[in-house]
């Protein structure tokens, strides 16, 4: 019984303090985020406007709105978890010279200029506040929602929440419980997340058109994630996109990549 003691409260203590240590740094794991000065200038072969917008709490979510003379429509962006506009801001401009599009990006809180205390709702509200801001510039049947990994869980939510031409999702994960089971299966995750991010359940109660794009090395969110998605939607129109050998980051180097993009946003 002794020896049982000297061996059970030790292993107990450390069962409770990785617990503690998930509570504690969690959002360092899921929001690798970084932020920009307020007077960081930004820089554009295009014409666009910076974005400030009040949440109902009073944060200011910063975001970038790049245009074009005649768009076809808008793509409403979320990126990933990681890097701020200064990076993605690139890719979101590359986007609306390519497919004529106008894009409305937005950083998150605590990302780039993006200000306010982080919480689980606060986040998927933020969303939906550049959605509406969309609103005021095109229709529904202008606004395509497109998430990318993180981005996808605020991509389903806002398509829940309101209508648009298509819902488009580029490596994205059924849940964030499902990913952090794989590294921390030994633990009450669904007591400890504070960021349950989402995509299964939301995915089928998605009508409108649905397009997914996953590659096959994917060691971030793995290709089954964006499989189950698929087979869950509730689309009748839907469509997966299989990037044969990609991995989390590099699908802008398939051409494969391209190639589904351009089918979908030339519809």
């Amino acid at each position: 019984m002794k020896f049982l003691k000297r061996i059970g409260i030790p292993l107990i203590a450390l069962y409770l303090l990785i617990i503690f240590m998930l509570l504690a740094f969690q959002e360092k794991i899921i929001f690798q985020s970084e932020t920009l000065p307020q007077d960081h200038v930004f820089t554009s072969s295009i014409a666009f406007e910076e974005l400030y917008l009040k949440a109902w709490d009073d944060a200011i979510l910063h975001g970038l709105h790049y245009q074009q003379e005649n768009p076809k429509g808008v793509l409403l962006y979320f990126h990933g978890n990681a890097r701020t506009l200064e990076y993605w801001g690139k890719w979101a401009e590359d986007l609306s010279k390519t497919y004529n599009y106008d894009v409305i990006i937005m950083d998150y809180r605590g990302y780039g200029k993006s200000q306010g205390k982080r919480s689980y709702d606060s986040m998927l509200a933020d969303a939906l506040l550049f959605y509406d801001f969309a609103k005021t510039k095109f229709s529904e049947e202008e606004i395509i929602i497109f998430g990318r990994s993180l981005g996808g869980a605020f991509a389903t939510h806002t398509a829940t929440q309101r209508n648009a031409k298509l819902l488009l999702l580029e490596s994205t994960f059924t849940s964030v419980y499902e990913v952090a089971k794989k590294r921390f299966w030994f633990l009450p995750l669904q007591w400890l997340l504070k960021y349950p991010f989402q995509n299964v359940k939301n995915i089928q109660q998605i009508s409108i058109p649905t397009y997914m794009i996953h590659g096959t090395n994917d060691a971030v969110v793995p290709y089954e994630h964006g499989q189950i998605l698929h087979e869950k939607s509730g689309s009748g129109a839907k469509k997966f996109y299989t990037i044969q050998n990609g991995e989390h980051n590099n699908l802008i180097n398939f051409p494969e990549y391209f190639q589904a993009l351009g089918e979908i946003l030339n519809n």
